[in-house]
C-alpha cells in the first residue's frame, strides 16, 4: 500500500512539473514568448516533495494539492484527478475535476471568501461540503494541460487514489462519472480486485494567469446559481 501511495505522489509531482515545463515552453495556454508572469517552481525534496514558487506559494505533492485554489503572484492553479477502466475517460475526468475546481473555488473566493481558509498560498473550504461552494459558471481563459496517467508511467493502471474517489465523483465532487462498475458502463455487480487493478488514474492541472482573469473579472462575468 505504501508503494502505491508513493506512485500517486510521484504522479501528482510529475503532473505539476510537466505543466510548468510546458508553460515555460510557451504551450498553447501561453501563446507567445515566456514572460515574468509564467509560473515557475523549484522542487524541494522531502516526504512529500514540495513545489516552491518563491512567492510564498508552496504546494505539497500529495492529496492536499486537490480541491485547493493555489494562488501565486501572477497565477491561479488547480489540480485534477480521474479514475476509470478507460484511459481517455480517466483523463477526461481529470480535466473536468481541474476545471470544476478552478471555477467553483474562484467564484467562492470572489463572492464568499469567508468560507475559505488560506494556507501556504492555497485556498480551500473551511468545511468540506459541496453546498459551501458558490456555484455557477465563469468563462476561463486557456485550457487544462494534457493529462498524464499511471498507465504511461508504470505500464498498468494501479496507482492508489483512495480518498480521491470521493471528491472526484458523485455529489461531493468537481468531476463526474462512475467510481465502480463494468467497462461498458452498464449495471455494476460491485468492485473486484481484478477490475480495480485495471483502473487507470489520470492527473492534470489548470493554470490561469491573473492578468487574464482577476477576481474582479470573476465578479463581473460569473453567472451564479447558488451563492
Amino acid at each position: 500500500m505504501e508503494s502505491r501511495r508513493v506512485v500517486m505522489m510521484s504522479l501528482v509531482n510529475a503532473a505539476a512539473i510537466t505543466s510548468l515545463v510546458r508553460a515555460r515552453a510557451a504551450d498553447a495556454m501561453f501563446p507567445g514568448p515566456v514572460t515574468d508572469d509564467t509560473p515557475k517552481a523549484t522542487v524541494i525534496k522531502g516526504t512529500p516533495p514540495v513545489l516552491d514558487f518563491g512567492d510564498g506559494t508552496r504546494i505539497p505533492c500529495d492529496k492536499s494539492a486537490f480541491l485547493t485554489l493555489w494562488e501565486g503572484r501572477t497565477f491561479w492553479l488547480t489540480f485534477g484527478a480521474g479514475r476509470s477502466s478507460y484511459r481517455l475517460r480517466a483523463q477526461g475526468e481529470a480535466v473536468l475535476f481541474a476545471m470544476g475546481a478552478m471555477k467553483a473555488l474562484l467564484m467562492t473566493l470572489a463572492f464568499a471568501p469567508e468560507r475559505l481558509d488560506h494556507v501556504n498560498g492555497g485556498w480551500k473550504l473551511k468545511v468540506q461540503d459541496p453546498k459551501n461552494y458558490v456555484l455557477g459558471d465563469v468563462m476561463l481563459p486557456g485550457k487544462p494541460y494534457w493529462p498524464i496517467n499511471d498507465a504511461d508511467f508504470t505500464g498498468f493502471g494501479d496507482s492508489d487514489s483512495s480518498g480521491l474517489s470521493g471528491p472526484m465523483h458523485g455529489s461531493g465532487g468537481m468531476g463526474s462519472g462512475p467510481t465502480q462498475g463494468n467497462a461498458g458502463g452498464g449495471p455494476s455487480s460491485g468492485p473486484s480486485v481484478a477490475s480495480d487493478l485495471l483502473k487507470v488514474d489520470a492527473f492534470t492541472s489548470y493554470v490561469v494567469l491573473k492578468k487574464k482573469l482577476s477576481l474582479e473579472d470573476v465578479r463581473r462575468r460569473a453567472q451564479l446559481l447558488v451563492q
